[in-house]
């Protein structure tokens, strides 16, 4: 197997970002995979991961692409190497890490299920196992197999109104064309927020680096 470990982002990063989640993932090798790391700056969003998504493609040994940004520190496992393992060892096409969205309405898990109406999304906030299926993620961890791009037209990732985002409509395409979300609890990660990190419990503390 090869990760292609895919990483849009504005140009400045945090410290500790650098230090525990694209450090390892870059220098660090793992025996189990392959993988080769791509990175775009500066660009909007939907743009820079439609770009990553052609590069990684490119690559015809590339067996899966996943997906990090840059403000994700890893906390379960510590090590981002093993979180990627431990998501292809879920052996689905579509499987998230847990870590809390940074949102007005707070910081609910990045995890959503459609509203009973049709309206909307409606952040997922109790669930029993380790293993949920759901309707919207965030890519701030996320591994897909190339064979989900590969069925889905192009552009891959589109973004025209404030909302939803490109990676609520990304979902949406995804499971219009047969593709199950899920999201597995046993790789969570801290979301950095200026000098300030949501932990996956939710609790906020402060950079460590």
């Amino acid at each position: 197997m090869r990760v292609a470990i895919l990483l849009p982002h504005m140009g400045e990063v945090s410290t500790e970002f650098a230090d525990r989640t694209y450090g390892p993932l870059k220098f660090v090798p793992i025996a189990e995979f392959e993988k080769i790391t791509f990175s775009c700056r500066g660009l909007p969003v939907h743009v820079a991961r439609n770009m990553l998504v052609e590069t990684a493609l490119g690559d015809e040994k590339v067996t899966h692409l996943f997906w990090v940004d840059s403000d994700i520190v890893f906390e379960q496992p510590q090590n981002p190497n093993e979180a990627i393992l431990r998501l292809l060892m879920c052996d689905a096409p579509i499987a998230s890490g847990i870590y809390r969205a940074r949102q007005k309405a707070g910081f609910n898990w990045a995890m959503w299920t459609r509203s009973p109406n049709g309206d909307g999304f409606i952040p997922i906030q109790d669930w029993t196992g380790n293993w949920i299926q759901v309707d919207a993620i965030g890519f701030g961890c996320v591994l897909i197999r190339r064979e989900v791009f590969e069925k889905l037209p192009k552009p891959y990732f589109t973004w025209t109104d404030p909302e939803p985002s490109e990676d609520f409509l990304w979902c949406e395409a995804a499971k219009k064309h047969g593709f199950e979300i899920n999201v597995y609890t046993d790789v969570r990660c801290s979301h950095i927020s200026g000098q300030l990190k949501v932990l996956a419990d939710g609790s906020v503390t402060t950079l460590d680096v």
